[in-house]
C-alpha cells in the first residue's frame, strides 16, 4: 500500500515543492493550507506521515502539532521551519514532534528525514499489532496471571486472576507487602513463591473461599527479562485452578483403597 503523507503549509509554493519531490519517490501526497484544512482531512483518513509548518499564517503550528498527535498518535509530525525559527523547532521537538526540515528545501534532506520517519512508525505499528495480539490471549486464557515488578508490585492481570484470587483491579499498582488477605486471596503463598525465586518448579496450595469451598491451585513463576540489558525487569505468575483434579484425584484413592478392601 502506498504510504500517505499530509504536507500542511500556508505557501502555496511550498506544498508544490513537497508535493513534486514527495509523489516522484512514490508517495501519495495531500496538502492543507490551514490547522481547519488539515484537521478535516486527518479527520476523514489516516496518514502515515505530517509534515507541518511551525508558522502556519493564523494558526499556530505548534498548536497544530498538539492537534494531529492527539488525532493520529503513532503518526510522525515533521515540523517545516526557517533559520530564524531553531528556537521555536526545538519546541517543537518537545511537543512531539519527530524532526524537523529547514527552508530552503532541499530533496536529499526531505526523502532522507520522510524514509526516517516512516520506518518509526511502521515500527511503532508493528509493536501495536504485537501488544494487541498478547493482550487479546492474555485476556482470553483461563489461568490467572499476575505480573510484577523486581520489587513486587502487581503491574498488570487479566481477568481470571481476579475471579480466581478474589480481588479486584484496584490491586494493580500496589506492592504485596501493601495488600491483606482480604485484598488478594492467597497471599502468603503468592508472596512465599515469589519471594524464593523459584522459577519453574509448581506450588501447590489450598485456599478458602467465601463460598467457603476449598479451592486448589497450583502456582508458577517466570522471570521477566529486558531485552536489551538481560537484567531482570519482574515476575509473570500463572496460576491455575486445580480443585476438580484434586477432587478426581481423592475420589480415585477412595476407590482404589475400597478396591484393596473388598
Amino acid at each position: 500500500m502506498t504510504q500517505r503523507i499530509l504536507v500542511v503549509d500556508d505557501e502555496e509554493s511550498i506544498r508544490f515543492t513537497f508535493d513534486a519531490f514527495l509523489t516522484e519517490a512514490g508517495y501519495t501526497v495531500h496538502s492543507a493550507r490551514s490547522l481547519s484544512a488539515c484537521l478535516k482531512k486527518i479527520d476523514q483518513q489516516g496518514f502515515d506521515l505530517i509534515f507541518m509548518d511551525i508558522m502556519l499564517g493564523r494558526d499556530s503550528g505548534l498548536e497544530a502539532l498538539r492537534e494531529c498527535k492527539k488525532r493520529l498518535q503513532h503518526t510522525p509530525v515533521v515540523m517545516i521551519t526557517g533559520a530564524p525559527e531553531v528556537h521555536t523547532a526545538a519546541e517543537a521537538m518537545r511537543g512531539g514532534a519527530f524532526d524537523y526540515v529547514p527552508k530552503p528545501l532541499r530533496q536529499e534532506t526531505l526523502l532522507r528525514v520522510t524514509r526516517v520517519a516512516l520506518e518509526h512508525k511502521n515500527l511503532l505499528d508493528q509493536q501495536e499489532q504485537l501488544r494487541s495480539r498478547l493482550q487479546t490471549v492474555f485476556a482470553s486464557v483461563k489461568e490467572g496471571i499476575f505480573v510484577f515488578d523486581e520489587e513486587l508490585r502487581i503491574v498488570d492481570a487479566n481477568d481470571a486472576a481476579f475471579a480466581l484470587f478474589e480481588c479486584c483491579p484496584q490491586v494493580i499498582g500496589r506492592l504485596l507487602s501493601e495488600l491483606n488477605d482480604k485484598e488478594l486471596a492467597g497471599l502468603n503463598e503468592i508472596r512465599h513463591m515469589l519471594e524464593s525465586r523459584c522459577e519453574g518448579e509448581i506450588f501447590r496450595f489450598e485456599m478458602p473461599s467465601t463460598s467457603g469451598q476449598t479451592k486448589v491451585f497450583s502456582l508458577t513463576m517466570a522471570a521477566l527479562v529486558a531485552e536489551r540489558s538481560s537484567a531482570l525487569s519482574g515476575i509473570v505468575m500463572t496460576a491455575r485452578d486445580e480443585t476438580r483434579l484434586d477432587a478426581l484425584e481423592r475420589s480415585l484413592e477412595q476407590r482404589q483403597r475400597f478396591d484393596k478392601m473388598v
